[in-house]
């Protein structure tokens, strides 16, 4: 599992290491971009900006595709329904930090429904639902196949429940060994969730709001 892990993790930070190279130089490196798809790129990236979103994270989509070669057309697709996805996550997760409405995005992005992302607003000030998602995000993905409703319904309950960023690390890393060790992907889900700590006691904020409708 580390060779893999680190495998991957090498791929993305090189991937991000060109982006920011590309960020820091003198031209600007979407200047290669033919202007039919630089201009509606460039629009997207203000509008973020206007409308308060990290719009950095809009830019940094595009030079990825950039870096990847990807058509430009295709690039400007991407860039626009991650800015549509910004404004979902912000909807759905209230106005919270940039990292937490880039993980919202990316969940929508990669399968993740709105209603799911709602399950994950935070209810207590100052938690952060990025881990909860990216991990989330991950295990729904080809790569590794957990069934995206099982893994929703199992995430949001220990969310509920007061699980803390290194349960959902410890959940991640038992699901990606169990899969790499042949368990099926539903399994291995099911069998690590029952190694989490149980929660006594949940934030009272959780309590407060379990049931804001009634």
């Amino acid at each position: 599992m580390t060779r893999r892990l680190f495998g991957s993790a090498a791929l993305v930070l090189g991937i991000a290491a060109q982006v920011a190279s590309a960020q820091d130089g003198q031209l600007d490196p979407l200047s290669r971009l033919d202007q039919r798809y630089r201009g509606p790129i460039e629009a997207v990236i203000d509008s973020a900006r206007q409308a308060g979103l990290p719009w950095d994270a809009v830019r940094s989509k595009a030079l990825q595709g950039l870096t990847m070669r990807v058509d430009g057309s295709v690039i400007v697709r991407g860039v626009r329904q991650y800015f549509v996805n910004l404004v979902k996550a912000r909807d759905v997760l209230g106005p919270l930090g940039a990292d937490d409405l880039e993980s919202g995005a990316t969940a929508l992005s990669n399968g993740i429904r709105s209603e799911d992302l709602a399950l994950f607003r935070p209810t207590t000030v100052g938690r952060s639902p990025t881990h909860a998602l990216v991990y989330l995000t991950d295990l729904v993905s080809a790569k590794h196949g957990v069934p995206r409703e099982d893994a929703v319904a199992a995430f949001a309950k220990l969310w509920k429940d007061g699980a803390g960023d290194s349960d959902f690390d410890l959940l991640w890393r038992g699901i990606d060994q169990d899969i790499l060790s042949g368990v099926s992907p539903k399994a291995a889900l099911q069998n690590q969730v029952r190694r989490i700590p149980a929660r006594t006691i949940r934030p009272p904020a959780d309590q407060i709001e379990e049931n804001p409708r009634s």
